[in-house]
């Protein structure tokens, strides 16, 4: 099959999303499939297409939810080329520009779309956003989620929440679940050394003897990294020789740097900026556990990542119990309530001493199926090849 995918970002840029397509690209390839990325690149001043990815033209976009956004979706020029790839299905990734781009092109193309849901969050705006503001872009995001889902032959997710989210929506549309996947090979905590991690670590600025907690993703008022920063304000101290590394970028960034300094946490903190996600399996090696704290999240891309290096993940409950769908409780995470029970579980992993840290990664990292992209691929190709031809 000639497979379009459509992602607002790709690496390298760093986030779940371009993760995510990334492993989905290897894993079609490996089933023998002709896959093409389009995606917009702020680097480029006019559409390139190298290595099987188009990177198409972005400007910066303030506060928009990856900083930036194409330029060119409405170029016919670049269309045309894009449609002279003739793609029997078309998958788009983001409800964005780029999005409404792949809608293009599959109309022209008469081609399937299946929409994979990633994120829909109405209040994902920047914290120091009007009121005005605020309201304007949320009815944007939802008249966007909608018109993909109106469109798509196909919806997916990786999470049971995306149901929600749809119905939220005001849609009906059956969502098919197919968990994120990433490559186990790469992302393998058995590949660093002891040199290695320490290495790492005096790169970030982090301790040697700490506990490491780790966070990575698009630094976005979803993510409620306020919540896991009060927490260590209010219940972890000096004492407790934990550290909290945040890995990442975007609109809430300086926001959560002020919050350190006025929780006076700002010495058990680090933020490194993006990094590529090609280093990653370095940085979880050199850390403890992984630290998600939202409330209405899906499948966290970096966690599923994050497990494969055998951290353990803490995941907040949500009112529709879904964590315990994703984590096994005692097993290979922590699903806590409030922040006490956070700090709590915080506590208790630092507590563990370097056998035992060994013994949970081991344990965590058998979880996750070998080889889950090659998996994840195929589930994505029976939907393909269950979707209606156009005529």
């Amino acid at each position: 099959m000639r497979i379009l995918i459509f992602t607002e970002v790709f690496a390298p840029y760093v986030c779940g999303i371009s993760s995510y397509v990334e492993v989905l690209k290897k894993g079609l390839e490996q089933l023998s499939h002709k896959v093409v990325i389009v995606t917009s690149d702020p680097t480029v001043e006019k559409a390139k297409f190298l290595d099987d990815i188009i990177r198409c033209p972005a400007k910066p976009v303030k506060k928009n939810k990856y900083g930036h956004e194409c330029k060119c979706s409405g170029d016919m020029k670049v269309i045309d080329f894009i449609c002279s790839y003739k793609p029997d299905v078309v998958h788009i990734h983001t409800d964005t520009k780029i999005g409404y781009m792949g809608l293009e092109v599959a109309d022209r193309c008469k081609a399937p779309v299946v929409f994979t849901i990633h994120d829909y969050f109405p209040d994902r705006f920047a914290s120091d956003s009007s009121d005005f503001i605020w309201k304007i872009k949320t009815y944007f995001e939802k008249r966007h989620f909608i018109d993909m889902l109106d469109t798509a032959d196909a919806v997916t997710s990786s999470c049971s929440r995306a149901d929600i989210f749809v119905r939220r929506a005001g849609r009906k549309n059956d969502v098919r679940l197919i968990r994120s996947a990433t490559d186990t090979k790469m992302f393998d905590y058995r590949r660093a050394t002891p040199d290695s991690i320490a290495k790492t670590r005096a790169n970030l600025g982090l301790s040697q003897q700490a506990a490491v907690a780790v966070f990575a993703g698009i630094l976005s008022v979803e993510k409620n990294l306020e919540f896991a920063l009060t927490a260590f304000s209010k219940y972890i101290r000096q004492t407790d020789n934990i550290q909290f590394l945040i890995v990442g970028d975007g609109s809430e960034t300086e926001y959560l740097k002020k919050l350190c300094k006025k929780l006076k946490i700002a010495d058990m903190v680090i933020f490194s900026g993006m990094i590529p996600n090609a280093k990653m399996p370095d940085i979880y090696a050199s850390c403890d556990m992984y630290v998600c704290s939202y409330d209405d999240g899906l499948m966290s891309m970096s966690f599923v990542e994050a497990m494969a290096c055998g951290l353990p993940v803490l995941l907040k409950e949500d009112d529709e119990k879904i964590a315990y769908g994703i984590i096994k409780d005692g097993t290979n995470g922590f699903v806590y309530k409030d922040q006490e029970q956070f700090a709590e579980y915080l506590k208790k992993l630092a507590s563990l001493d370097k056998d035992m840290k060994n013994r949970i990664k081991k344990i965590v990292r058998n979880t996750i199926p070998k080889d889950a992209y090659a998996s994840m691929a195929q589930e994505y190709l029976d939907v393909y090849l269950s979707l209606p031809k156009k005529e």
